[in-house]
């Protein structure tokens, strides 16, 4: 339905649709591939790819939208509204008037009405089985890896310890498993208060999700869920139980305000809390970061525990061994970490995948001809002029596209990381005008409303590969994702790990078996052992012993 509306614009208003230089990388990655030497498009296919690269923009973008429905014929008008109850040479301007202003109260019933109802995550209803009378599967159980971890946290925590800090690998539930422990921690006391903090929108999203699941099967009263991130206008005033979700860069603009209305809220709120849940904890020693969680758990009349959450115990990797940034994390959480040991196995990881926890990863290396690409522009893996000429680069580009396109022929589901704004709005438009099912995401040119909506299309199916750049890295479940390619050059393990994460959960999580991880290889040193990395940080890490 929407290339049908589309096709009412002309080549040149299409083709405004879309940044200046993506039709003619996609033109030029298709001469590559198909070694034509046409490099012409017709209105047709330009209309194809617009509804695929732009579908969330038509909803969510008010000018555009508008746009739209200007273009719509009195015929399909008459056919797409019949409440209007008119005969196409009935149709009017006020007509066009009320359609937007009807839609913009309506999103989602316009994306519905223009055919394209799944922008909105649906919402699975699921029934209990039971494999007999008397065997009952919990709604938000545990696996026996995820009790065992729960259990040595409430040990070290009564025995005074006040930090741990929880390492499982990406895929292994540690948010489930964390949620687990701020229930118990909260059916202890109808005064307890936690409070999980997170750096990203996303993660904290997820949090706020995810307790509201947890507490529905493992609460024992009613209790207040607060969200306080992003563009959050919740107050702090009145919370003295419950669960906070706080958003790491909100409350550093609170310890920044000159209001001492709102400092003294943020202050009583410090006082209520009793247990502080950091995601991604490794970066808690980051030093702003640091400053908030210390409100939370120092100088305080009485105590509050601290846990963090990471699948990448330590800030960075070097061949040198542990930098100062790593035993200053250690140090943090007094060295005091509730890891996975899984007798008779040389690593977590070889056993979460035999059990079906984790799926099996099979690293790929994706190597084209850099030798038009001097080394010196090779040498800072995180510089923009090295981002820039790689994602330009043309040979590169038609190596990345050929593989996902091979993928998308076994019907994979597919995260892109990218290396710059623009080379994942390429890539994704060059995908379209194949007839891939495929969109881009940023935090420059998408807002919440359409990052949640690309992504809950990509669960449910509707689009095929998510090309992202700095998106999403953590706080993103899509479990079906089978391949990640990591098309954006990484000096940092940490994220590299997050990155290939996003495609291995495995089965029993309703993941996969097996996944796929590609590297485009650049000549910069890359890491591609999880199994190794899991454990890079061990020695620095004094395990005590539970009573």
């Amino acid at each position: 339905m929407l290339t049908e509306i589309l096709s009412n614009f002309s080549e040149d208003e299409l083709l405004e649709f879309l940044p200046k230089n993506s039709i003619n990388f996609a033109l030029e990655i298709d001469e590559f591939n198909s070694n034509s030497e046409s490099t012409s498009y017709n209105k047709k296919q330009l209309a194809r790819v617009v509804a695929s690269v732009k579908q969330v923009d038509f909803v969510f973008d008010k000018s555009l939208r508008d746009k739209l429905i200007e273009r719509l014929s009195p015929k399909l008008l008459v056919n797409l509204f019949p409440s209007f109850g008119l005969q196409a040479s009935q149709v009017m301007a006020a007509h066009y008037d009320a359609i937007s202003a009807w839609s913009e109260e309506n999103l989602e019933q316009f994306a519905s009405t223009i055919g394209l109802s799944n922008l909105y995550q649906c919402q699975l209803q699921q029934s209990a089985e039971f494999e007999s009378i008397s065997y009952i599967e919990p709604n938000y159980g545990l696996y026996p890896y995820q009790q065992d971890i729960s259990q040595q946290v409430f040990c070290r925590l009564r025995n005074n310890h006040e930090r741990v800090l929880i390492h499982l690998p990406t895929g292994a539930g540690k948010t489930r498993t964390a949620m687990n422990i701020a229930s118990e921690h909260l059916r202890e006391s109808p005064n307890n208060v936690v409070l999980w903090l997170a750096d990203r929108e996303e993660l904290c999203s997820q949090a706020y999700e995810e307790f509201a699941k947890a507490w529905k099967s493992l609460g024992n009263r009613p209790t207040s869920l607060y969200g306080f991130y992003s563009s959050s206008s919740e107050s702090l005033s009145g919370i003295d139980s419950g669960f906070v979700v706080g958003g790491l860069h909100k409350f550093l603009s609170l310890r920044k305000t000159n209001s001492k209305q709102l400092q003294l809220l943020y202050k009583e709120l410090s006082e209520k809390v009793t247990l502080v849940i950091f995601d991604e904890a490794h970066k808690a020693v980051a030093p702003k970061f640091q400053e908030v969680v210390q409100d939370f758990i120092d100088n305080k009349a009485f105590h509050a525990d601290l846990i963090g959450l990471t699948a990448t115990p330590g800030r960075s990797y070097s061949e040198l061994g542990l930098s100062l940034e790593d035993q200053r994390l250690a140090a943090f959480f007094y060295n005091n970490k509730v890891s996975m040991k899984v007798s008779g196995y040389l690593s977590p990881i070889d056993y979460l995948v035999e059990q079906g926890y984790l799926a099996k990863a099979n690293f790929k290396s994706l190597n084209y001809d850099h030798s038009n690409i001097a080394a010196f522009e090779l040498r800072d893996a995180g510089g923009i002029e090295t981002m820039t000429t790689l994602a330009n680069n043309l040979e590169r580009n038609r190596k990345i596209i050929e593989t996902i396109i091979e993928e998308c022929n076994q019907n994979s589901q597919i995260i892109v990381f990218a290396c710059t704004v623009e080379h994942g709005i390429n890539l994704a438009t060059a995908l379209s005008y194949q007839g891939i099912r495929a969109a881009s995401i940023d935090s420059k040119n998408d807002s919440s409303e359409s990052r949640r909506a690309k992504i809950a299309q990509y669960k449910a199916g509707e689009i095929q590969v998510l090309v992202n750049f700095n998106v999403l890295t953590a706080g993103f479940d899509a479990p079906k994702t089978n391949v990640t390619i990591i098309a954006k050059p990484m000096n940092s393990l940490v994220q590299y790990l997050q990155m290939a994460g996003r495609a291995m959960r495995g089965h029993k999580s309703g993941g996969n078996t097996e996944c796929r991880i590609y590297t485009v290889m650049d000549d910069i040193p890359e890491f591609q052992s999880i199994s190794l990395a899991f454990g890079y940080w061990n020695d620095m890490w004094a395990e005590k012993e539970t009573n």
